[in-house]
């Protein structure tokens, strides 16, 4: 039976696709490039982001700004374990792709060629499926982590924990601590890597300046430990340009300056 109606034929079912396809699809521009909001999902269902960054006139960097292992990790996948490692490398080799810390990325040539976007969307998702395959390791707070609570403990506030926020283009960026009843939205996330945090920070970078373009009274603080993480001069120039507060756990006094500020009408 040849199938060839009205409403069903090779036509209308391209039409469909091809709408669904657009509708999806989101792109904006960045300091750096384009972003892309693609039609494939994670797990949760929530959109693959893409980024892309000129490097040349004829080349460009296609990113996750580390996004898919940032969101394992906040699951409690061991992303850095060498069992969850050997998994990751095997899709990179497969897709072409290259790590550095949490970010994966590929370099392509400019014109963008639709099948390359397309291949390094898959890529991700494939990634993020990971998350069925490994077994979870478990959450430990950290010094920092507790000393942020108990400033709000202390202000007898209670924020909203690992709150999902959402941008103009990263429509869910999970943050440690949320307070939303007060005259301006506090948002306080604990830096959680051991080391270099360059690349981590300049992620968080892309986010601040999204959520602060969706919600332009919004006030993100971020907080480290320096025993743990290595804030060279490139992480403290970009913490201090997009956050209200950066600074380490233990300049309380500072924590308290912001979250009254954030009470303030004027």
């Amino acid at each position: 039976m040849s199938v060839n109606t009205m409403l069903l034929n090779p036509i209308t079912v391209r039409q469909s696709l091809e709408s669904f396809w657009s509708g999806m699809l989101e792109i904006a521009e960045t300091r750096t490039g384009i972003a892309l909001a693609v039609p494939l999902c994670r797990p949760d269902g929530w959109q693959i982001i893409v980024e892309v960054d000129e490097l040349t006139p004829k080349a460009a960097r296609l990113t996750d700004r580390g996004r898919i292992l940032h969101w394992l990790a906040g699951a409690g996948q061991n992303v850095d374990g060498p069992g969850f490692c050997s998994l990751v490398n095997d899709r990179l080799r497969t897709f072409d792709l290259k790590r550095d810390a949490w970010e994966i990325y590929r370099e392509v040539s400019l014109p963008l060629q639709g099948i390359d976007l397309h291949l390094f969307g898959e890529a991700l998702v494939n990634i993020a499926n990971l998350g069925n395959l490994h077994e979870p390791v478990a959450r430990t707070q950290n010094i920092a982590e507790q000393t942020v609570e108990k400033v709000f403990a202390d202000r007898q506030l209670r924020p909203q924990r690992n709150q999902t926020l959402s941008g103009c283009v990263e429509k869910k960026v999970r943050v440690d601590f949320y307070l939303d009843d007060t005259a301006h939205p506090v948002a306080v996330q604990v830096l959680n890597r051991r080391g270099s945090v360059t690349s981590y920070m300049e992620q968080w970078g892309f986010r601040w300046r999204d959520l602060r373009d969706a919600t332009p009274t919004f006030l993100p603080a971020m907080i480290y430990d320096p025993a743990t993480q290595e804030i060279d001069a490139t992480a403290k120039a970009i913490g201090e340009s997009v956050c209200e507060l950066f600074c380490p756990y233990h300049e309380t006094e500072k924590l308290h300056d912001l979250l009254a500020r954030a009470h303030r009408t004027n």
